[in-house]
């Protein structure tokens, strides 16, 4: 009955890992140590171009997982981790002064973000200890808080990639910190309210 029960499982899981839009995830995924050996090896275009066709692979996923009914219990599980393993080594990278790129992103911002993603997950993880299991959506502040370290990236890239210095980018380093902070104020105060509601 158990050896049943498991194959059961281990078919369900197959099945849904075997689903385009978490190929797509998986994909993504992979990309990430082939990003960072680039990088490393300042292959500054391959990595730019590595970094969009990884944004692709996300947007593509998430469109097939909704018009053709695949979303699945796994693929909300690896769809937000393949992003995060994408997002913070851009950033820690792009961070590291050891790197000796033109243009990096200022220690502080790479603080806010990894700093932000800790808090967020830390409240969500009280909430559900505290209240029970809730499905935490994206927020609008959220959704622009990746479009922001996403663009950060792609810029940095790019400027680096052509040779570029741009003293100016420290306006868009500092719009990012600031969407970023308000984003996880905005979680913060989000979770407190989802606790009184079930408290």
């Amino acid at each position: 009955m158990s050896t049943s029960l498991r194959d059961l499982r281990n078919a369900r899981l197959a099945a849904s890992l075997a689903t385009t839009a978490n190929q797509l995830t998986i994909l993504r995924i992979v990309f990430v140590p082939v990003f960072i050996i680039l990088l490393a090896y300042h292959e500054l275009g391959w990595a730019l171009g590595t970094f969009v066709v990884a944004g692709i692979t996300d947007v593509l996923d998430g469109i097939i997982a909704r018009r053709f009914g695949q979303k699945t219990s796994i693929g909300a599980v690896l769809d937000p981790l393949a992003d995060k393993l994408l997002m913070t080594s851009s950033i820690l990278i792009l961070s590291l002064p050891q790197m000796e790129f033109h243009n990096t992103i200022p220690r502080w911002l790479m603080i806010v973000i990894i700093f932000r993603d800790i808090f967020i997950l830390l409240v969500s993880l009280i909430v559900v200890l505290m209240v029970g299991w809730r499905v935490f959506t994206p927020s609008p502040y959220g959704k622009a808080s990746t479009v922001m370290q996403v663009l950060t990236v792609l810029v940095v890239l790019y400027t680096n990639w052509q040779n570029l210095i741009v003293p100016e980018l420290n306006v868009l380093f500092y719009m990012t910190g600031l969407v970023t902070a308000f984003s996880g104020i905005h979680y913060l105060v989000r979770g407190l309210r989802q606790w009184h509601f079930n408290g």
